[in-house]
């Protein structure tokens, strides 16, 4: 349900694979949300959720910033 032309994508969880490991090193993103993060093309998707792999990352077009600030 993302609209086509968004911009500035806010989720509370983090697309598979993309700022979304755990301390046991398991990867909790979601894949749909993946699929279509890259289909929209956001030029942000910001997110929280897993606390422990905060921090920003650019692929492409979008720039994924997971904005946990707290610790586990």
């Amino acid at each position: 349900m993302i609209p086509d032309d968004t911009d500035i994508l806010i989720t509370h969880g983090p697309p598979f694979g993309i700022l979304d490991e755990t301390v046991y090193g398991k990867r909790t993103g979601g894949e749909e949300l993946l699929l279509r993060v890259y289909q929209v093309k956001p030029k942000y998707h910001i997110f929280g959720h897993i606390h422990e792999d905060h921090g920003s990352f650019t692929k492409g077009e979008t720039t994924f910033i997971n904005n946990s600030i707290l610790d586990d």
